[in-house]
């Protein structure tokens, strides 16, 4: 067979294009919840349905909730509350103490935890959370509105 300069750059460009591919389904692998082993399945799953947060208006207190799924918890400390850019004293439910891989010993809250805050618009609420088997989220940031 002669080898000739097209059929040289066809090969190297076949081989190089099975590289690329091989590195693109990878990095979906690397970036998304697929290759994580964690509940649910052996997935870990996205932010909003292992923390699934809502809010409700009761008079004059909205209720902000998040019902986090088994497997699952929220650090205590890292919840925040603003409005028009000043922090809100906020009381949160009490939480159980557990040793953390990146935290250390931290307070979590797992199951429905439910917070209070004065019905006025907007408020802004930050908080993280991991899945028990080590991976964390990254903090999320979430805009409440209400009617009043």
């Amino acid at each position: 067979m002669k080898v000739t300069i097209s059929n040289l750059t066809f090969t190297i460009g076949i081989v190089l294009g099975s590289f690329l591919a091989f590195d693109l389904i990878a990095a979906d692998d690397l970036f998304s919840s697929k290759g994580q082993a964690a509940e649910h399945g052996g997935e870990i799953l996205p932010v909003d349905e292992a923390f699934r947060f809502g809010s409700y208006e009761d008079g004059d207190m909205l209720t902000v909730f998040w019902q986090v799924l088994p497997g699952y918890y929220l650090y205590r400390d890292k919840f925040q509350f603003w409005r028009s850019g000043s922090a809100l004293e906020i009381e949160l439910p009490r939480g159980v103490m557990r040793q953390d891989e990146i935290f250390g010993e931290v307070e979590v809250l797992s199951g429905l935890v439910q917070v209070q805050v004065p019905a006025s618009q907007p408020i802004e609420v930050s908080y993280q959370g991991c899945a028990e088997r080590g991976f964390c989220y990254p903090p999320q940031k979430r805009s409440l509105f209400s009617s009043k």
